[in-house]
């Protein structure tokens, strides 16, 4: 599939969910709960969000280090640059750009350190595993919803557990690999040199002396986006129970990973509004005006913290081209 036919297909996904989320809409009523809302529990969650960005960085810091040890302020800058960009580029890119911010001044190849960003998903994937078990046993979800978080369950551990092997095993896959004749030409020798260096990051889990402290990194880092959802529900006035904000982090977590529009755009709000309203009976400009809400505190703020971070730095969005993947 072509990267336009991809795109095309990630803004109709988008248009989709934008129009269930905010097809029938009370203008009125939703502009009465924006602003009713409270702006001091806005505050605290927008407060929150950059906090899980330095929580981010230093677990990111602590996966970096057996490949180089680097400053935490480089790190927490990188990872701004790399939401502003998946923000305004298409196919997660800006990932691909928080790489490259990284190892511009740094000793560490871009598909290194691309290589760890790949394993920071795959450890969020288990903190939302961990989440979704939690509320899982808690609230009672229907067939469907089960079926659907028992695939992300069963796919990520799968993903973890390939990645040990891996580790385990890379040493001499790559033994044989590098025997191979179509090798021996230039450009195949580069490719073996981005895979070697990518396989560096994607495993460095395994080198690393802090498997601990970014366990619990990671739990931290969900409780909060949990205390994120919880604020931005005070701010609005919904009133649900605890179990019942874990049930809307779980599904708008599980929306940003279907292919959409930068930031998530339509799958987020579609998700927020159809747990609030088909599961909890919240009333639909309650429900669209927190979807709104939410999506904008983990928007927004990266939006103007990254695009200031990435004025400051050396890095430009064509930096992202192939020919970058490594040095």
């Amino acid at each position: 599939m072509s990267k336009w036919l991809k795109l095309v297909l990630s803004l109709v996904i988008s248009a989709v969910g934008l129009y269930y989320a905010f097809g029938q809409v009370n203008f009125n009523e939703l502009w009465f709960h924006l602003k009713s809302v409270n702006v001091l529990w806005m505050s605290v969650a927008t407060l929150l969000l950059v906090f899980s960005v330095a929580i981010r960085a230093e677990r990111w810091q602590m996966l970096l280090e057996p490949i180089e040890n680097i400053q935490f302020r480089s790190l927490f800058g990188a990872t701004m640059v790399g939401y502003f960009g998946n923000a305004v580029l298409p196919f997660r890119l800006g990932e691909l750009l928080r790489a490259y911010s990284i190892s511009e001044n740094h000793q560490v190849d871009t598909s290194a350190a691309f290589g760890t960003i790949i394993l920071e998903r795959i450890l969020d994937l288990l903190g939302l595993v961990s989440t979704i078990i939690l509320f899982g046993w808690l609230f009672p979800f229907d067939t469907g919803g089960r079926n659907i978080m028992i695939a992300v369950v069963v796919v990520t551990l799968l993903g973890f557990g390939f990645i040990m092997v891996l580790g385990s095993a890379r040493s001499h896959l790559m033994d044989r690999i590098e025997k191979w004749p179509i090798f021996e030409k230039p450009f195949a020798h580069r490719l073996l040199t981005i895979m070697n260096s990518l396989v560096d990051g994607l495993t460095s889990i395994r080198a690393t002396k802090h498997v601990g402290q970014i366990v619990i990194h990671t739990i931290f880092m969900w409780v909060v986006y949990y205390s994120i959802t919880y604020t931005v529900i005070l701010a609005t006035g919904i009133n649900i129970s605890w179990i019942e904000v874990g049930v809307v982090l779980i599904s708008t977590s599980l929306a940003v990973a279907i292919p959409a529009a930068p930031g998530a755009v339509g799958t987020y709000h579609a998700a927020a509004v159809y747990v609030l309203t088909v599961l909890f009976s919240v009333g639909s400009a309650e429900s669209q005006a927190f979807a709104i809400l939410l999506h904008a505190v983990g928007f927004i703020p990266l939006i103007i913290i990254g695009f200031i971070y990435f004025l400051n730095s050396s890095v430009h969005i064509r930096d992202i081209s192939k020919q970058h993947i490594v040095e």
